[in-house]
């Protein structure tokens, strides 16, 4: 238990600078590795050593972790263009299929109008050209859009 020490009786001791540096000494030369009893250690410099090291650490962490994310968009940026590409072939399938079904709707429009011809010659014309026509559509090679 503590015991109460009246102020006038109690004593307040002072290092000098020497003294300090000493007390500095005994409390931090176990915790720096490599130094020698006796060796001054300069608490300010060990700790900004510490500081430093630290500092370079984390830059360290953080390069690498700039790395790992220029990898993680290079990768994003190569998807997104295949994923652009596929999706530039299915616009241009749609177009050819787009072609393909205004052709043939003109087709059953013109059979149409020459099955209302009262000319038996004629209709029949019409239909041999647009059959033949018909059978062009359907042989196009996909992606040979617009012929």
């Amino acid at each position: 238990m503590l015991e109460c020490v009246p102020p006038e009786s109690s004593s307040v001791h002072t290092l000098s600078a020497a003294g300090r540096r000493s007390a500095v000494v005994g409390a931090a030369a176990g915790a720096v590795p490599g130094a020698a009893p006796g060796d001054v250690v300069d608490l300010r410099r060990y700790r900004l050593a510490r500081l430093i090291r630290d500092a370079g650490r984390q830059q360290g962490e953080l390069a690498r972790m700039m790395r790992q994310s220029a990898r993680e968009r290079t990768q994003l940026a190569e998807a997104l263009q295949g994923a652009q590409r596929h999706l530039a072939s299915i616009a241009d399938n749609y177009k050819v299929l787009l072609v393909r079904l205004k052709r043939e709707k003109d087709f059953r429009d013109a059979c149409q109008e020459a099955a209302e011809l009262e000319d038996l010659d004629e209709m029949i014309r019409r239909r041999d050209a647009l059959a033949l026509e018909l059978e062009a559509i359907r042989r196009t090679p996909r992606g040979a859009a617009g012929a």
